[in-house]
């Protein structure tokens, strides 16, 4: 009995001999300890990695804003994850409306913030403005972010549409053309200035403005206010295609108003129909059945202070065999031209050919206008067995 007592007092001294050393040893050293969050089981939880959060939302409406307004906005970008997460600026859904798409800060650690800044003009047509920034991030759930303002454009002054167009006019024709312009303010429109910008017709078209009449303005139920511009094309301009713009400078915006003018003189007399090419006077039959032969009507037009005094007649052809061209009656259908038929015909039978650049088929019209006195047409055809 007494020798097991001291056996226990013996093993009972050792294992406190051996805390105390071994407290005094490893006094020093810190022992890992895991803090990450622990499950409803009492397991760690796993890590997440990288998590963005947009704060105060991925969708700004700036309400309502003047058209050709400038606007920003700063979404806050928030790391909801336990690893950096890396920030960059993406695609722009418009460069021109975008002008800024910036982040503050490129990599935020864990509960760290930053600014995503969108700086935007509204350069829609439209009464809803709405564009986007593409934020890309490292978070493995979310790769990109969308961030979107819209809003609605309030329109301060604005044309009806945005180009007045001046075509196939005779060089010695006037013509007019006109476009309304709105305000959309209490305050009456006022024209302030105007400028005519065309390298070709700047010297012949003429702007004025008079007050919109009360059904005119009811086609825009939301204008306070309005003015009729008219433009006027003098005659004299060359043969060929135009363009140019008026800028028109009102009281109700700083910015000015853009209407584009584009047109062409034409010659008072010119061919129209299947298959022609207008610049060349030139007219394509394409493949001739030898059997069968073929005709085409094309029309000559006549327009122009001269086009009733104008005579028409066919002069010749080329060849002489196996190809006509006939002159109808002169038809009356629009107040301002006088269109011409010709029949052109390769009859059943032809002699096989092609008839092309260097080769063509020709006629060869005679008109009594006193600036156009004869005209050759081209025709191109192959004649086949």
């Amino acid at each position: 009995m007494k020798a097991t007592l001291l056996s226990l007092a013996a093993l009972a001294a050792g294992i406190i001999a051996a805390i105390l050393w071994t407290n005094q040893e490893f006094s020093r050293e810190v022992m890992p300890v895991d803090v990450r969050p622990v499950s409803r089981d009492g397991k760690p939880a796993p890590k997440i990695g990288p998590k963005v959060t947009i704060v105060n939302g991925e969708r700004y409406d700036f309400g309502t804003m003047d058209r050709n307004g400038h606007g920003k906005h700063q979404f806050i970008v928030l790391n909801d994850g336990d690893a950096p997460l890396n920030l960059e600026a993406g695609q722009r859904s418009c460069g021109v409306c975008i002008k800024e798409f910036t982040i503050a800060q490129p990599v935020l650690q864990p509960g760290e913030r930053t600014e995503a800044t969108i700086e935007f003009e509204i350069k829609s047509g439209e009464t809803e403005f709405e564009q986007s920034g593409t934020l890309n991030t490292n978070d493995p759930i979310k790769k990109s972010v969308r961030l979107a303002i819209h809003g609605h454009i309030l329109d301060t002054v604005r044309a009806e549409r945005p180009d007045i167009h001046f075509h196939d006019l005779s060089p010695s024709e006037t013509a007019t053309a006109s476009v309304n312009i709105y305000g959309f303010r209490d305050e009456k429109l006022k024209i302030e200035s105007h400028e005519v910008s065309s390298a070709r017709a700047g010297d012949h078209l003429s702007v004025s403005f008079a007050p919109l009449t009360s059904d005119e303005l009811a086609k825009e139920p939301r204008a306070k206010d309005g003015v009729k511009m008219t433009v006027e094309l003098k005659p004299g301009l060359p043969q060929g295609d135009f363009d140019g713009a008026i800028s028109v400078t009102t009281n109700q915006s700083s910015d000015p108003i853009s209407v584009r003018v584009i047109g062409n003189i034409a010659t008072d007399i010119l061919l129209m129909g299947p298959n022609v090419m207008r610049e060349r006077s030139l007219v394509g039959l394409g493949a001739v059945s030898q059997k069968d032969g073929k005709k085409l009507t094309i029309f000559l037009i006549a327009k122009g202070p001269h086009r009733e005094d104008t005579k028409v007649e066919i002069e010749s052809v080329e060849p002489t065999v196996d190809f006509s061209a006939k002159l109808g009656e002169p038809i009356r259908d629009t107040a301002k031209t006088i269109r011409y038929p010709i029949v052109i015909e390769v009859p059943p039978g032809a002699t096989p050919v092609t008839r092309g650049e260097g080769n063509y088929a020709k006629i060869h019209v005679k008109t009594t206008h006193p600036e156009i006195k004869e005209l050759t047409i081209s025709v191109r055809y192959v004649v086949k067995e």
